[in-house]
């Protein structure tokens, strides 16, 4: 089926050297971001503000993400500086060779001690404590007081080596002059403990100490071969530990302790090696070409190295490595994931490499310079396909490395798809076909004559391809299509994964889609912009792996988390090409590849540094920083300069700001700008608020604000504007003056006719008033008479007393223009059992008061209730046979009102006029009276006082009584 190829002609076997160069830890080069200000560098330090410390041999150095910037004394002897450490306040120290020691507070370089008559010249060791600073030299130890700079010796001998451990110090020590035996002592309050004796006849060099948690690790040469001895701390028991051979005859600048890692810092680089059952085990070795000095993990896990002759490097991600192409001629153009950690690289000569582990184990190369377009990887039989940029493929047996010509078959290949059962999805650049049985059959199927961009298996009866022209779901069986829009328009996916039930697709133009259950929708995953161009996705395990240009996603669908890694991890180029293996994630370039450990240990979790403004312009001219300024008119342009510090702040700290009230929302600063200037603030009290993000970090953190007051001009002060209107005040008194008396005249006309008419309107309430006295007593006086007339003395003489408590009530109200709610009440409460004996008891009458209603303090019109009360006995209730009942209800309303409802279950008032003799077609007295009163209140009083009569009615439109609401105002 296939043509087999005589392989020692075109096929062999390359060794890793020969393609590829070693893996190396993804460095920046500090010297490529911004100028370095030296390149003999002896150590580094990151301060609690997260600047970065550096001591070099031209002086000393601080550097805040952006710019280096030298710190000097008056007074130092020389310019290099060593020894760089902090105290319990994260006050800076440092030293020089010349003895002098130095800290840095308030901005600047302090000398605490000049040491040069102890140190002889000599770069010693020295500690700072809570009060005082120890110098161990070769004369002995001394202890400097902080405060009265009182100089003590505590231990004689000659002291080669020092390193501190919480509060004990280990050290290196001569025992005498003429015989060369070492001690190795712990000292511990003062007082000195010999844990080890080097009692060797020959010369010993290069002797350190180092605590690391239980144990005291010696180191030593003797002949230029290093030997290591190990101590318990607490049993000061030792053994010699056998030396590396890394380490055999390498000089040691310093040893340190990362990770549960030693890390031997040497001429070539640093020897990490773990410490198991006290032997040396190797692990890696970093940066093997540089002379490394100190390292410092800075707050976002950045590793900073300084070195002797090719200055500062940072490894932002220390489990990211790279591995480069060593021929520069020969590119990759593919990867393809096999088995567990296998996978294979094409490149576009015609090789492919393979590896496992990460280790390269094989290369094999095709016949001629082909160009690899594609690679997949059929895991049932073990088999790889490749895919050549021209009418040729190969299929290679992975157990046995053969590769078999398979001519044109999968040639120019876009896209494969595992179908099942042996059937294998073939897209080219014009047509989708379906191999049944590929390894064994030719038998194809063809699926659609358009190119294929993409295509997907979704482990059910269907699968998907993406065409040139949109996506379609196809049947496996039928190969029947139905496209797949998104809001009724085709969409081109350039890649695919599928999570469970889901299938995720890059689009060239709606972003990332999420199709499930033949439902498309944009994707909603937290902090991914779905807007974003994806290059490639990945689907392995609990994850979806997401390529864009810059940054490739880490997404668990199970719990809603989202990772990314790019540019500040120290990947470079664009991400279009990666695979996903057991252990490591493979972003594949065109001259290298990246290994990621598939593992959180890829994510960092960046954390931003407090944002401080170091600098404001007014006028253009620099004035010392403050949380607030008072500035005249004229001096409001204002320029202001922040920073967060931090590895490369500059390109990876946004920041944000306002100017309030100036600004109502934040506004980005431009391009990477950490200054903003306000060319001309309005007079007035503003506040300049900033706040920074690290652009992959949730964490946003503020400056404390910084308030401007801008004072007014003078023309606009209080004082000119007094000025301005007495100057003119004297134009314009005269015309006002005679302006004054003319409209006083007028006012004066015009109280007159208020006074004459509120008078007028007194004179008609009180006259209404006086014609209502009559018409109530000859009511009353009928009720009397009928009583007699029906020889009832008793009732007559009950009626008469009442009556005549109501006549004085009536006379008493009527002197008045208001009377209390509980006066008004009152006198109707008497005039309805008056009214109650006349009906013979056939009336059933309520009053209900509001208890929030404070009767004796609200006024309303004297005698106004009870002529509505009036009409409601005569007109609505006396033709009723009986159930005759009156409601009578006092409550208080919102917006300060009063609301009187009477309310009566009698004939209605259509009923009643109906039932009126001929010649009472007028409306009574007191009801005109009242309307009248009402119009006075309303236009001549101010008072608001409304009276609405509701005719009640049943379902059946019968009447049912009629209600009066009066609202008036409480005063």
């Amino acid at each position: 089926m296939f043509l087999k190829v005589n392989f020692w002609l075109c096929s062999f076997f390359v060794l890793l050297t020969s393609h590829l160069s070693a893996q190396e830890h993804v460095s920046v080069d500090m010297a490529k971001i911004s100028p370095l200000p030296d390149v003999e560098f002896y150590d580094v330090k990151e301060d609690r503000d997260h600047f970065i410390w550096l001591a070099a041999d031209k002086g000393l150095f601080k550097y805040n993400g952006t710019d280096y910037v030298k710190i000097t004394h008056t007074e130092q002897k020389g310019n290099s500086f060593f020894q760089l450490q902090e105290d319990h306040q994260g006050v800076l120290w440092c030293n020089n060779i010349y003895g002098q020691i130095f800290f840095y507070k308030n901005d600047s370089l302090q000398l605490f001690y000049d040491a040069n008559k102890l140190v002889n010249g000599q770069l010693v060791p020295f500690f700072v404590s809570k009060n005082k600073v120890t110098v161990y030299t070769k004369s002995g130890a001394y202890e400097i007081s902080k405060t009265n700079k009182e100089v003590k010796q505590i231990f004689k001998g000659e002291f080669f080596f020092a390193h501190r451990d919480k509060q004990d110090s280990y050290v290196v020590m001569g025992e005498s002059e003429s015989a060369p035996k070492y001690s190795v002592c712990r000292i511990s309050d003062d007082k000195i403990e010999t844990l080890l004796k080097l009692d060797f006849n020959q010369i010993i060099d290069n002797h350190k100490v180092y605590a690391f948690g239980e144990k005291v690790l010696v180191s030593f040469s003797i002949n230029n071969f290093n030997w290591f001895y190990l101590i318990n701390k607490q049993t000061k028991g030792h053994q010699i530990l056998e030396t590396p051979k890394e380490l055999r005859y390498q000089k040691l600048y310093k040893i340190i302790q990362l990770n549960d890692k030693y890390w031997f810092l040497t001429p070539s680089g640093i020897y990490v090696f773990g410490l198991e059952k006290n032997q040396f085990q190797f692990v890696e070795q970093i940066m093997p070409n540089e002379s490394v000095t100190n390292v410092e993990i800075d707050f976002n896990n950045n590793y900073w190295f300084t070195t002797l002759d090719s200055g500062v490097f940072v490894i932002p991600n220390i489990h990211i490595k790279k591995v480069s192409l060593k021929n520069e001629k020969s590119k990759f153009t593919v990867a393809c994931a096999l088995d567990g950690n296998r996978f294979v690289l094409g490149t576009k000569d015609g090789q492919l490499l393979f590896y496992d582990n990460y280790q390269h184990i094989k290369t094999l190369r095709l016949p001629g310079p082909k160009i690899i377009g594609s690679l997949y990887y059929y895991a049932e039989q073990q088999k790889l396909i490749v895919s050549i940029n021209a009418s040729e493929s190969y299929v290679v047996e992975l157990e046995n490395y053969n590769i078999t010509h398979a001519k044109n078959k999968y040639a120019v290949g876009k896209a494969f798809a595992d179908l099942g059962n042996g059937n294998l999805l073939y897209g080219n650049y014009k047509e989708a076909i379906v191999y049944n049985k590929t390894f064994t059959t030719d038998s194809t199927r063809l699926v659609s004559n358009k190119r294929v961009k993409s295509a997907l298996n979704l482990n059910t009866n269907q699968f998907l391809i993406g065409h040139i022209d949109g996506l379609k779901l196809y049947d496996k069986q039928t190969l029947s299509a139905k496209e797949i829009k998104y809001k009724t328009k085709s969409i081109l996916v350039n890649s695919m994964a599928l999570t469970g039930k889901v299938a995720w697709l890059a689009t060239l133009h709606n972003g990332l889609l999420k199709l499930e259950d033949n439902h498309l929708e944009v994707s909603k995953i937290p902090r991914f912009k779905a807007s974003n161009q994806v290059n490639q996705l990945v689907a392995k395990e609990d994850f979806l792996w997401m390529a864009t240009d810059h940054l490739l996603y880490r997404y668990n669908y199970t719990n809603n988390q989202l990772n990314e890694v790019g540019s500040q991890s120290g990947l470079k180029g664009i991400i279009n090409n990666f695979i996903i293996t057991q252990n490591y994630v493979v972003i594949v370039q065109p001259n290298g590849f990246y290994l990621l450990p598939n593992s959180s240990q890829t994510f960092k979790d960046y954390k931003t540094s407090k944002v401080a403004v170091h600098r404001i312009a007014i006028q253009d001219r620099d004035t010392v920083v403050s949380s607030a300024y008072t500035l005249p008119y004229d001096q409001n342009k204002i320029e202001i300069e922040f920073h967060s510090n931090g590895y490369q702040s500059n390109n990876y700290v946004n920041y944000h700001y306002r100017m309030q009230p100036l600004d109502s929302s934040w506004h980005d600063a431009s391009n990477g700008s950490n200054t903003v200037t306000f060319n001309s603030l309005p007079n007035g009290q503003y506040s300049f608020e900033i706040k920074a993000k690290n652009i992959n970090s949730e964490q946003t953190v503020s400056a404390a604000p910084i308030t401007f007051v801008i004072k007014q001009p003078y023309w606009e002060t209080w004082w000119f504007y007094g000025l301005l209107t007495g100057g003119m005040f004297w134009l314009i008194w005269l015309y006002f003056k005679w302006r004054l008396k003319k409209k006083e005249s007028e006012r004066i006309a015009e109280i007159d006719k208020i006074l004459i008419d509120k008078k007028n309107t007194n004179l008609r309430l009180e006259n209404l008033r006086s014609q209502m006295n009559p018409h109530f007593i000859f009511n009353a006086l009928n009720s009397i008479q009928d009583y007699i007339v029906s020889n009832e003395k008793e009732l007559a003489s009950s009626y008469l007393v009442k009556f005549s408590r109501l006549i004085r009530m009536y006379l008493d109200y009527s002197q008045e223009n208001e009377i209390t709610l509980r006066e008004e009440l009152t006198a109707l409460k008497l005039y309805l059992e008056l009214e109650k004996v006349r009906f013979e008891d056939q009336l059933e009458y309520k009053i209900k008061i509001d208890d929030n209603l404070k009767t004796n303090q609200i006024k309303v019109p004297s005698l106004f209730i009870q002529p509505y009360v009036e009409n409601a006995l005569k007109h609505g209730l006396l033709h009723k046979a009986n159930n005759r009942i009156l409601k009578v209800e006092a409550k208080k309303q919102p917006n300060n009102k009063l609301q009187i409802t009477i309310e009566d279950n009698g004939i209605g008032r259509e009923h009643a006029e109906f039932k009126k003799r001929p010649n009472q077609q007028h409306k009574p007295f007191a009801t005109r009276a009242n309307q009248e009163r009402v119009h006075l209140y309303k236009n001549k009083l101010k008072r608001d006082i409304t009276i609405h009569v509701e005719d009640l009615k049943d379902k059946n439109s019968h009447p049912t009584g009629t209600k009066v609401t009066i609202i008036l105002p409480i005063q």
